[in-house]
């Protein structure tokens, strides 16, 4: 069992809570949650109520880590949900107290950040997660095995397009909006960013552009109310991919049409096409391979070695062809997958499926994004 505290009790921290409770639900025992820190007392106060009725008990609550730190005894390891412009600030202190950390995507808004981060976490033999739910996903790890395995044979295109049928809609909270927090492609984006690089190795170059779509977006605040704000990040970004396997890739990410949405993920071999679903919907990947095609349940038949981990077939089955819950039920427990994976580190002394060197790339593919939407040249992630 992980002695662990949780900081940052906002609505990606009682995410956080919801994940535990469910890996507790599957694998009892896994964790225990000594404490829960936020700057803002009341917002800590009422993660603690959701953890007592989620945990079956009550964790501690303090305005900050070093705070918990210095009453709390036997604390291993932190999972940081603080706003990603303050990671540095909050990680490279905790690690070089000797806890392991787990971080939610982004690492940093920086990449220099990042590499401090994950230089610190080296130089004192601590282990540095980045939280990145997506590529838990079991469509996402289908199509990974379809990948892997030659079904479709050598890619050698992709198309990863996006369109969010929101308007003029604040994207979830109005920092996500921010350039200081990173805006909607470090936010939102790298999401994707990860799950291109799983299915088709390593990004070489980056030629994008972007522009802003809406300068004033429309807050729909929690208690009913609507308010016009100014917003600051670019909303559309079109992009030209090469990899470093000689593959090319088209990407587009636009969050806020005012009409129809779109989603393509489509990955194209020298044998077929496979074409992935939207993330987390537990939509089916559908195959192609000249005029046969095979989805769902077929194809999973027609793929004897594809299963999901141990902690993964527990949450959504073994060798699932497609799967239905509520988005919120396929939050908690893409969360619990992530955070077993980093337990299950800090118990082996294993690097974690996303590491801070993964992190960082992700950062870093990003950062070429926009920086060559500035300034019209192809950029090299590495």
């Amino acid at each position: 069992m992980v002695e662990m505290i949780l900081i940052g009790c906002g609505m990606m921290g009682l995410r956080h809570l919801r994940g535990y409770a469910e890996l507790e639900r599957v694998r009892p025992g896994s964790l225990h949650l000594k404490a829960v820190c936020d700057l803002r007392l009341e917002t800590a106060q009422g993660a603690a109520d959701e953890a007592e009725r989620l945990l079956g008990y009550r964790p501690a609550v303090y305005r900050s880590a070093e705070e918990a730190l210095s009453i709390e005894k036997g604390i291993e390891a932190a999972d940081v949900v603080t706003p990603p412009r303050s990671h540095p600030q909050v990680v490279i202190p905790l690690l070089k107290a000797g806890l392991d950390i787990l971080v939610e995507k982004p690492l940093a808004v920086r990449v220099e950040d990042g590499r401090e981060m994950v230089e610190t976490a080296k130089s004192h033999r601590r282990i540095l997660a980045v939280a990145e739910n997506n590529r838990r996903d079991p469509m996402n790890r289908l199509m990974r095995h379809i990948i892997q395995t030659g079904f479709i044979g050598r890619p050698h295109f992709v198309i990863q397009m996006s369109v969010s049928a929101v308007g003029r809609r604040v994207l979830a909270s109005p920092w996500r909006h921010s350039k200081e927090e990173g805006g909607l492609a470090l936010d939102i984006g790298i999401h994707q960013a990860y799950i291109l690089e799983m299915l088709m190795g390593p990004i070489d170059t980056i030629h994008a552009v972007s522009r802003q779509v809406w300068s004033r977006r429309l807050w729909h605040r929690p208690d009913g109310s609507v308010e016009e704000i100014d917003v600051e990040s670019e909303d559309l970004f079109a992009a030209t991919l090469t990899f470093e396997s000689g593959a090319m890739g088209s990407w587009v990410m636009h969050f806020g049409s005012p009409g129809a949405g779109r989603w393509e993920r489509v990955i194209f071999g020298e044998l077929g096409t496979a074409e992935g679903p939207p993330d987390r919907s537990g939509r089916p990947v559908r195959v192609q391979r000249g005029r046969e095609v095979l989805e769902g349940d077929k194809l999973v038949e027609a793929l004897p070695d594809f299963h999901l981990n141990e902690i993964e077939s527990s949450l959504f089955g073994e060798r699932p062809g497609g799967y239905s819950f509520e988005s919120t039920v396929t939050d908690r427990k893409l969360i619990a997958a992530e955070v077993w994976d980093f337990i299950e580190a800090l118990r082996c002394r294993r690097e974690p499926e996303v590491n801070g060197k993964l992190g960082l790339r992700s950062v870093a593919i990003i950062s070429a994004l926009t920086r060559s939407a500035l300034s019209g040249e192809p950029i090299s992630v590495k």
